[in-house]
């Protein structure tokens, strides 16, 4: 089977998200490859975050102009002022067309990882992974141009896309709820992974703590700063518990500068919370450390299709406290999460007293989590992959 993975619109400045995802998947399809071809798409602004698979067995890495790409998605863009999705259509189709035509010639189906498709006339089998619908349930986060691009171009990705990858339940059934184009046999959940071997491989947590200046007990949180996330809510939480209890309980934030960004240090800074120190965007070593190092992982998040980091603390033998959603629900199945209400301050501050005062149930839960978590390898999650990619290719459309 020759398989096309369409990751052009993957940026190499963002950390984590889609990226992480994206490379882990390969990752997993480079170990469970079968004889299996993957021709990786790729420009000459983000092939970087691809170098590793140049080399790998029964891998293809295809580069192409940026200058043109980002001339094609400029096209596109303009194309949305239409408000049309008939002349959105109509236009990425014709400016993507040698993009099509080069996958369709060397593909037997074609892969898009990263939210929509490209271009909607595919004349090969095309599987697409719409992580999530947020701008359904939150349409607040979004500026009105990013609305627009959303209803537009998810609109004909559900329309055009012949089978869909979910990573929970969750996803599937909203997808569902708000694509009636789609049917139920035409998404496949599989859970997102994560590299159990890298998140327990041994770090120097004396540099880490000196380089950052961190203390020895931290809460960690690790998320782009947008409003999605909650950020604010965990900081108001901790404010709390300062005022009412005396107690100033660490926290450490990593990830880039986006929506909340300003309310979130604006936050920080008018409070007076010298216990909360944001590292921004850091390595991937140092991003193990921090989850190695940390007393618990705290996710406040409103709104995820599945929880990255939920996996990666489960690997790395963190205990974790995230908000009760329905893809952490999920995850708490098979792992053992500290579940709480994102809108409820008081609930996250009574758990996050109990576990930080009390280790013990924190550390039953690691033990628990490190065994099953090597259910969410990114090999298990390539070979689901495969046999959905196999199943595409024998459906009759």
């Amino acid at each position: 089977m020759r398989i096309a993975v369409n990751c052009l619109r993957l940026d190499p400045s963002f950390v984590g998200g889609v990226n992480t995802y994206t490379r882990g998947l390969l990752e997993g399809f480079a170990n469970t490859a079968n004889g299996h071809q993957f021709r990786l798409y790729a420009s000459d602004w983000n092939q970087s975050l691809f170098e590793s698979f140049r080399h790998r067995k029964n891998f293809e890495v295809v580069v192409l102009d940026e200058r043109t790409q980002s001339l094609r998605k400029g096209i596109c863009r303009a194309a949305l002022l239409s408000f049309s999705k008939k002349v959105y259509e109509s236009t990425s189709n014709l400016v993507f067309r040698g993009l099509r035509e080069l996958m369709d010639r060397d593909a037997d189906i074609v892969y898009t990882p990263s939210t929509f498709l490209q271009c909607f006339n595919s004349q090969k089998p095309t599987v697409l992974s719409m992580h999530d619908i947020q701008q359904v349930h939150y349409p607040e986060f979004f500026s009105w141009p990013r609305r627009l691009s959303r209803r537009i171009t998810y609109g004909l990705s559900a329309r055009h896309a012949r089978f869909f990858q979910a990573s929970s339940e969750f996803t599937k059934q909203d997808l569902l709820r708000h694509f009636r184009c789609i049917s139920a046999d035409q998404i496949a959940v599989i859970p997102e992974g994560v590299r159990v071997e890298e998140f327990a491989a041994p770090v120097d947590s004396a540099s880490l703590r000196s380089r950052y200046a961190i203390p020895e007990r931290f809460l960690f949180f690790p998320a782009q700063l947008w409003l999605h996330k909650n950020h604010m809510m965990l900081l108001k939480t901790l404010k709390q518990i300062e005022s009412r209890r005396g107690l100033q309980i660490p926290l450490v934030l990593t990830g880039g500068k986006f929506s909340s960004a300003s309310k979130v240090l604006g936050y920080i800074a008018d409070q007076s919370m010298n216990y909360v120190h944001y590292l921004g965007k850091v390595p991937f070593e140092d991003l193990v450390g921090l989850y190695q190092n940390a007393t618990l992982l705290v996710m406040p998040s409103l709104h995820e299709s599945n929880s990255l980091p939920v996996l990666e603390a489960a690997a790395a033998g963190t205990p974790v406290v995230a908000s009760r959603i329905p893809p952490n629900e999920e995850l708490a199945r098979i792992l053992q999460l500290n579940l709480f209400d994102p809108l409820n301050e008081e609930e996250l501050g009574e758990l996050l007293v109990r576990l930080w005062t009390d280790e013990s149930v924190a550390v039953a839960q690691t033990i628990h989590n490190r065994k099953h978590v090597l259910a969410y390898s990114w090999d298990n999650s390539a070979a689901q992959y495969l046999q959905l990619f196999e199943r595409v290719l024998e459906a009759k459309w």
